[in-house]
């Protein structure tokens, strides 16, 4: 059974990603949700789940459920 989940990407991710919804399998964490939007890990900053950031080691522990909005963000640069 899959879930739907809202998908939001900033910055240059939106190359990779123009959805905003996503349907991925029952018990698929956010690293799953990341890689079957095709965005590649490394190019990923922040993620954050119904506004609260989950920090990189969490990732691929942190199990999405039905109606999750799932923020996916460059990461930050400047000088």
């Amino acid at each position: 059974m899959a879930v739907r989940i809202g998908i939001r990407v900033t910055g240059h991710l939106i190359d990779f990603c123009s959805v905003d919804a996503l349907d991925v399998p029952e018990g698929a964490s956010i690293a799953d949700a990341i890689d079957l939007l095709g965005i590649p890990i490394e190019q990923v900053g922040l993620v954050s789940i119904d506004g609260q950031a989950v920090s990189r080691a969490k990732r691929s522990d942190t199990r999405l459920s039905e109606g999750n909005e799932m923020v996916v963000m460059a990461p930050l640069t400047g000088g």
